[in-house]
């Protein structure tokens, strides 16, 4: 519930208008959202963990399916409020409905939970298997999610038309986000899972950059390898962790590490086009980001 507060009052603080707020709600909202991504897989863990797969499932589609709206609400809410400064501040009401939501659960709550002392976590080769996961599957999400509308572009769409296949991939996403963590979640072993994640998201990208002219199709294949690899990075400390304690020590350390990781991949991209002066070379580091993300997980899926 003080995530959801924090959240809500960081989106009105972007609002107010001038850099500082900007900035400093930026910075609050995000802090609080890391911080409720790494709590609700470990209440899923404590509380519900034979309906680990259908929760964390929700879980997951949710965050996609909050950004695909926000994403495609942005331009229109603007335009409605003729500013982009309330625009910006409205997103808080989502965030104190989440709030009124958690208010019964969070006065009742008397649990903690607390982790084993010593903490084996920075031993655990699983630990770290799922967390180079998360941070490949996330670089390559946040790279080709700045890049491909560009990429796209410069094969000759139409910056509209790039823009609402982006767009589509973000919504296809919906769909393994959420079926993904209920199948890896039944199965022994999620290494099935695994390829075919990838495999849809190599199909898609390597679709972009040898037929670019049917993006339609790439896009929508990428966007079912992208949604799935989030669903199964975020199942797979519920599944793997034998307390709560380990899924929230589980899922920080993904997080923690898996974003740090995320955050350079844009820029790698970029400047892997500015040194080449083309976009095919970015697509290929794109591939390669991809691929890995097999080897990387074979650890955490057995």
């Amino acid at each position: 519930m003080a995530c959801a507060l924090a959240t809500a009052a960081g989106c009105a603080a972007r609002g107010i208008g001038g850099t500082a707020p900007l900035y400093l709600g930026t910075l609050l909202a995000g802090a609080a959202i890391a911080l409720a991504q790494v709590v609700i897989p470990s209440l899923v863990r404590a509380r519900a963990h034979e309906r680990a797969g259908v929760l964390t499932g929700a879980f997951s589609m949710s965050l996609v399916g909050g950004a695909t709206i926000a994403a495609f609400s942005a331009v229109p809410l603007e335009r409605a409020f003729g500013s982009w400064r309330p625009a910006l501040a409205f997103w808080g009401i989502p965030a104190l409905v989440a709030a009124a939501a958690w208010l019964p659960a969070a006065l009742s709550s008397r649990e903690s939970v607390r982790a084993p002392d010593p903490h084996p976590l920075l031993r655990d080769p699983v630990a770290w298997s799922i967390a180079a996961f998360f941070g490949l599957q996330s670089m390559g999400f946040y790279s080709s999610n700045s890049w491909l509308p560009e990429i796209l572009h410069a094969s000759g769409i139409s910056e509209g038309r790039a823009g609402t296949l982006n767009g589509v991939t973000n919504l296809v996403q919906v769909i393994p986000a959420f079926a993904v963590p209920v199948l890896a979640a039944r199965a022994r072993s999620q290494l099935g899972v695994l390829l075919a994640i990838v495999a849809f998201s190599l199909a898609g990208l390597a679709g972009v950059l040898a037929v670019p002219g049917v993006a339609l199709l790439w896009m929508f294949l990428l966007g079912l390898g992208q949604g799935g690899a989030l669903g199964l990075g975020l199942i797979l400390p519920v599944l793997r962790g034998r307390s709560a304690a380990e899924v929230a020590s589980m899922t920080a350390l993904m997080m923690g590490a898996g974003y740090a990781v995320a955050a350079f991949g844009p820029a790698i991209v970029g400047a892997v086009h500015d040194a080449t002066g083309n976009w095919d070379a970015p697509l290929v580091v794109l591939l390669a980001i991809t691929a890995l993300q097999a080897p990387a997980a074979l650890r955490a899926v057995r």
